[in-house]
């Protein structure tokens, strides 16, 4: 049978209970505070413990192997913030043989508590310093190579473990992280190497962790999420696996199915950064900001460079900052705005005309709503596209483009798609589209006229619109302001900024 490789991040600190109980010896006003609080931290009981470490230290200030000890037990008790306190204290007064150990355990706390840059700095020092025999050495290793990993810098990552002396090809804990960060900085070809030397010991979750990985990194999410099921039924606690399981449904149109895998990589694992900030995301969008907060705040304690999660966090602690202007834009992909929109003419759905996309040009704005019923997304926007019709229905043409299904029977479903019963399949011919496209009018109940994008998927792939995407056109056929439609990339308040927007200018420009 396959052995799992152990969990690196199930990590300890070192005490000096060896060191401290010869000195236990003497006698001095400390020793039996110290002598109980040794026996009561080898026993377990680290509340006594602490008790015990503050009365020796009360007594001895300058006692850094109480007041290391304190931190172990106070880092035990998840009290970190204390226990680096009691580690610079240590330091100050320890001696230089055993000041590795003390920075080993100040990293250590840095590390439990989300610091995850103050950790990879003191990390960073021990690791230049400390000789391939020190017993220490590749613990030091492994632990910063996986902050990089945090910090989102996989190349490092990847160097420090190919730098690492005589490496052994059957250390599974190495493969592992070294396939992850090989996969994420796009190194497929060796990545794939690591995941054969994995497969090789047999089944494993994280061998299909792996291979989920660098479906995900290809944006091929039905076989991520495939691949992530996999192992999560080999291995549900595996480090960021329920979290890249989250990323992935997310990319389906299912946040609901991705906050709750968010919230069990949360319980595993409190820094994953990916977790925290998507869950704030997703909360934001919302409106439900002051719950975002604390996902918001330890997103940016572990990665304290994210402009993404500072972002977030002023949102979530200011939500009027959430309605910006549509001139900063979040959503990625699609066309430039300032770009001109590509002409197209396409059939009225339920009529014989044709509509131009140039018979507005300099007349009024115009906006393009692309979409299928297949696609969550679309469906999810709809109802706040459709009010904004209501509000501006009357001075400015809202379009529907139908185009190709997002996941159609022919395809991979969605999570959501199943949970509601949505199932189409495929268009093959051009009536079968016009179906489709009215069975999407009815059921989501818009009320502005469809247009029917050709099999060839012309205007889709000329707008970069799949699987669904608004863009605001403007008088003089440029684009205005694009956004997805997905609930982390649309914004309801933003695009109705840019229709006002947009309505003024066509009104002075007709005015001067």
């Amino acid at each position: 049978m396959h052995q799992r490789p152990r969990n690196h991040r199930r990590i300890a600190v070192v005490c000096f209970f060896l060191l401290f109980a010869s000195l236990l010896q003497a006698q001095s006003p400390v020793v039996s505070a110290c002598r109980q609080a040794v026996q009561f931290h080898q026993a377990g009981d680290y509340e006594k413990a602490i008790q015990s470490y503050r009365e020796c230290l009360s007594l001895n200030p300058e006692n850094f192997q109480a007041r290391s000890n304190l931190g172990a037990a106070l880092s035990h008790e998840g009290h970190y913030d204390e226990a680096i306190e009691q580690y610079t204290q240590a330091l100050a007064s320890a001696p230089a043989q055993t000041a590795p150990l003390l920075h080993l355990n100040l990293a250590l706390a840095y590390y439990k508590s989300g610091r995850i840059a103050e950790a990879a700095a003191e990390l960073e020092s021990q690791h230049a310093a400390n000789p391939a025999m020190d017993p220490h050495a590749k613990q030091i290793t492994m632990l910063l190579a996986d902050c990089d990993l945090r910090l989102g810098h996989p190349r490092k990552t990847v160097e420090i473990l190919d730098a690492m002396a005589d490496p052994d090809p059957n250390d599974q804990a190495r493969n592992y992280m070294l396939g992850v960060a090989l996969i994420r900085d796009g190194q497929v070809r060796r990545g794939q190497e690591v995941i054969d030397r994995i497969l090789k010991n047999g089944d494993s979750a994280e061998a299909h962790f792996l291979l989920g990985s660098q479906m995900f990194q290809s944006n091929d999410f039905p076989g991520a999420m495939k691949e992530f099921q996999k192992a999560i039924d080999l291995n549900p606690k595996l480090p960021s696996l329920e979290s890249y399981y989250g990323q992935a449904v997310l990319n389906t149109g299912d946040p609901d199915t991705a906050a709750e895998a968010f919230r069990k990589a949360l319980a595993e694992d409190p820094n994953d950064y990916e977790a925290n900030l998507l869950t704030g995301e997703i909360l934001n969008q919302r409106r439900k900001n002051s719950e975002a907060i604390p996902y918001l705040e330890r997103a940016t304690l572990v990665r304290p460079d994210s402009h993404e999660a500072r972002g977030e966090l002023a949102i979530a602690r200011n939500p009027a900052l959430g309605q910006k202007s549509e001139d900063s834009q979040s959503s990625v992909g699609g066309l430039l705005t300032g770009a001109l929109a590509p002409d197209f003419a396409l059939p009225r759905l339920g009529s014989s005309k044709s509509v131009r996309l140039a018979d507005y040009r300099g007349k009024r704005p115009v906006l393009l709503v692309f979409g299928s019923y297949t696609c969550p997304f679309f469906r999810s926007a709809a109802p706040k596209i459709n009010s904004l019709y209501e509000k501006y229905g009357g001075r400015l043409p809202f379009l529907l483009v139908y185009i190709r299904e997002a996941h159609s029977t022919a395809d991979w479903r969605s999570t959501r798609n199943q949970s509601d019963g949505t199932v189409l399949p495929p268009s093959r011919t051009l009536d079968e589209k016009r179906d489709h496209a009215t069975l999407c009018l009815r059921k989501l109940h818009i009320p502005y006229p469809a247009l029917v994008d050709g099999m060839d998927r012309k205007v889709e792939t000329a707008y970069a619109a799949w699987p669904s995407r608004a863009y605001l056109i403007g008088s003089d056929g440029r684009i205005l302001y694009q956004t997805g439609l997905s609930e982390l990339d649309f914004h309801e308040e933003k695009l109705d900024a840019a229709i006002g927007k947009s309505l003024s200018r066509a009104i002075r420009s007709r005015t001067q």
